[in-house]
Formats: structure tokens, sequence, C-alpha cells
């Protein structure tokens, strides 16, 4: 009986993606999409291609950092995995490549997942700082109509978010604390949620904050570079004004993709953002299509191309090769207070 349930729920996810892809491709209008993209600059789509892969070069920077002190692989590697993670965002729906980063950088290395889970919930945290600092500053430096006060509004959800991550995160030290229940499942997951919250404490130290914070500027300024020259590629006249007024409202959702590569959603917000300057949704969702096609994919091949290592059988004299020495294994830029967390064995996923 569960099984079929579980069959009839798979197909009706499918039946129901294929009925949104049929009504997406009918609602698209393609002769004004196709045109614009006929007569694109091809050396501005280059450029803002090189910009798109410096972005997540920072995005590898900033977990690069956090991942140091657990005695982390090389720069080249995370990289690899963090493009390999931006394939799975945009092949897979939800934070797939999140997911897939924590299990494919912990089977690669041997660090625990609990810690790379914490170096990915760090990233994910300065990429909101990053998020939040770009809509502060679009607030200043570009006043937007129709929307008086906007600088408050950002105050104010600096304030609530910061306030919910405090309650959160002090209810989950309490629940830690709690006495463990009798289930098996439930102890594992709260010893589980000890390793990730010590090691967050134990790694997010000033220094490293400050320089990834330093780091997802450059990403999102790439990123705002990469949308305005598409754009201007395009003729398209929404202008740098236009085009970060798009970034930041197509990544509002950003934590929770609903289709593969946000397909469909990405260009109904970013032709809504153009509709609200005066300009043309069709030709702006001919700069949207392009937009997928020069950034989603040349970042999925080289994912699929790079990433596969990742996942090809490796033998032992490999295993030992990629794996940090031991000088670099020894946590010993933690305090010993986070040894016990550290401690289970490399390998392994809790």
């Amino acid at each position: 009986m569960k099984t079929r349930i579980v069959r009839t729920a798979r197909l009706g996810m499918i039946a129901l993606v294929l009925v949104g892809t049929l009504v997406y491709v009918q609602r698209v209008p393609w002769t004004p999409a196709i045109g614009t993209m006929r007569h694109a600059s091809l050396a501005l789509l280059a450029l803002a291609l090189c910009f798109h892969f410096m972005a997540l070069t920072g995005k590898a920077g900033i977990w690069w950092v956090f991942l140091r002190p657990l005695g982390g692989p090389p720069f080249t590697t995370v990289a690899r995995g963090t493009l390999m993670g931006a394939t799975l965002n945009i092949l897979f729906v939800g934070s797939s490549g999140e997911a897939g980063r924590v299990l494919l950088m912990s089977r690669l290395t041997g660090i625990p997942s609990a810690s790379v889970l914490a170096t990915v919930m760090l990233e994910r945290a300065v990429d909101l700082c990053g998020f939040l600092t770009l809509l502060a500053c679009a607030a200043l430096l570009f006043p937007i109509p129709r929307m008086p006060g906007i600088g408050v509004w950002v105050v104010l959800s600096i304030a609530v978010i910061a306030l919910a991550h405090w309650a959160c995160s002090t209810r989950a030290r309490r629940r830690i604390a709690a006495p463990s229940a009798s289930h098996a499942l439930v102890r594992r997951c709260q010893r589980y949620a000890r390793h990730v919250f010590a090691s967050t404490r134990e790694i997010a130290t000033t220094r490293r904050v400050a320089v990834a914070v330093a780091l997802t500027l450059v990403d999102w300024c790439s990123e705002l570079a990469s949308y305005s020259l598409i754009a201007h590629a395009a003729h398209f006249p929404i202008g740098v004004r236009g085009s970060l007024l798009a970034l930041l409202a197509v990544n509002v959702g950003f934590v929770v993709r609903v289709t593969p590569g946000n397909v469909g959603v990405f260009e109904l917000v970013y032709a809504s953002v153009a509709h609200s300057l005066g300009l043309p949704t069709d030709i702006a969702f001919g700069v949207a299509l392009m937009l997928h096609l020069v950034q989603d994919v040349p970042t999925a091949m080289l994912g699929l191309v790079f990433g596969g290592r990742f996942f090809a059988p490796r033998s032992s004299a490999a295993a030992r090769k990629d794996r940090p020495s031991d000088a670099l294994q020894r946590p010993t830029t933690l305090p010993s207070s986070a040894a016990s967390y550290l401690e289970p064995a490399r390998g392994t996923l809790p």
C-alpha cells in the first residue's frame, strides 16, 4: 500500500511538471524572443559569461575560507564542488545543490558531513548578508518609484531576520541541551545537530566572516555585471538600475527553487520588473531566456564534465593522495572544546 502511494505521488509530480512545461512553452512569445537573441552581440555575451564564472569563483572562495580550519581540500577541488552544486541546482528542483555539495565534499575529503554542512550553512548566511547589503545599496543609490521609505523596510527586514535567527538558535540550543529521547533516531539527530552547531560556532570567526563578506560582495557585483552586459548585448534599455532590480527580484526565493533552474519563474519575474519600468515584456522574455542560455547551459556542461570525478570510483591510493595530510587534519586552529564534535571517524556519514 505504501509503495503504491509513493508511486502514485511520483507519477502525479511528473504529470504536473509536464503540464507546467507545456503551458509555459505555449505562453512564451517565441517570435520576439528569438529575434532578440538573434541580434545579440556575441562579444558582450562572452564577457557576461566570464563575469558569471567570476561570481561562481567568489562563492567557491567563501566556501574554501570556511573549509580551511577543518583541513579542507585545495581551492581547485572546492571550486569543482561549487560548480557541481550549481549544476545540481540547474537540473533539479529545490536546493539540491546544497545537499549534493555536503555529501560529495564529505565523500571526497573524509571530513564529517556535519562539519561540511556547517560550512555550507555559513556560506548561505553570508550570501544572504550580501543580498541584503545589495538591497540596501539599491534603495540608497537608485530610488525606486512608488516605494517610499524602502530603506526603512530594509532595516526592519534585517532586524526581523536577526531576531528570528537568535530565537531559532536559542530554541535549538535548549532542545539540544534537553535530555535525549529514547528513540535511537532522535538521539542521532540530536548528536548530529550538536556537531553542526559546534562546528559553526568554532569556524565562524570574525576574520573569516569578514573575508567571506568581501567575497560575497564580489560575487553579487559580478552577477550584476553579467545581467547588465546580457541586456546591453540584446540592445535592451533596462540599464544598470533595472538589472539591479531584476537581480534582486529573481533572487528573493533563492533558498528554494520551485522549478529546475527557476525556469519559467525567472522569466516571469524578469518580465514583471521590465514591465514596471515601462519596457516591453516580449523583449524582456527574450533577454531572460538569453540569461538562462548564457549562464546555465555552460555551467551545467562544465559541471557535468569536471564534476564527474566526484562520482567516479576511487582507489585507496587516490583516496590517500586526495586526503589532507595529518597536520591539516588536526584542528589546531580550533579550541579544544570543539574537538569532541570533530572527532567522529572521517569518511563516514553520521
